[in-house]
């Protein structure tokens, strides 16, 4: 379903253990539905302490990941990677099937 880089997973837990002091203590990471467009679904990722009934529990590389069932379908094969180059820094969600245009 998705998958995870480890300079994601390692960004990732510096974030939770930064949060693990403050509000955000039994936070997981929610995966959702940004907007859709022309270029297909734009997902992001949020710190997020709320469980639904709906919600699929993942574990990706140790980080409780949350998703809403309505959307793990369109997730098929998701990479969530971390980037820290010149041009910017943060998390990058890639869907290989839409740059491929089977989506």
């Amino acid at each position: 379903m998705v998958t995870i880089t480890k300079s994601a997973v390692a960004e990732l837990k510096t974030i939770f253990e930064a949060e693990a002091s403050l509000e955000h203590a039994d936070c997981g990471l929610r995966i959702y539905v940004a907007g859709m467009g022309d270029h297909g679904i734009t997902y992001g990722l949020e710190l997020d302490s709320a469980r639904h009934d709906r919600d699929i529990v993942l574990d990706l590389g140790g980080i409780e990941t949350l998703v809403d069932e309505k959307i793990a379908p369109s997730m098929q094969n998701i990479v969530i990677d971390f980037t820290d180059a010149g041009d910017g820094r943060g998390f990058v969600i890639n869907d290989p099937y839409l740059c491929c245009g089977r989506r």
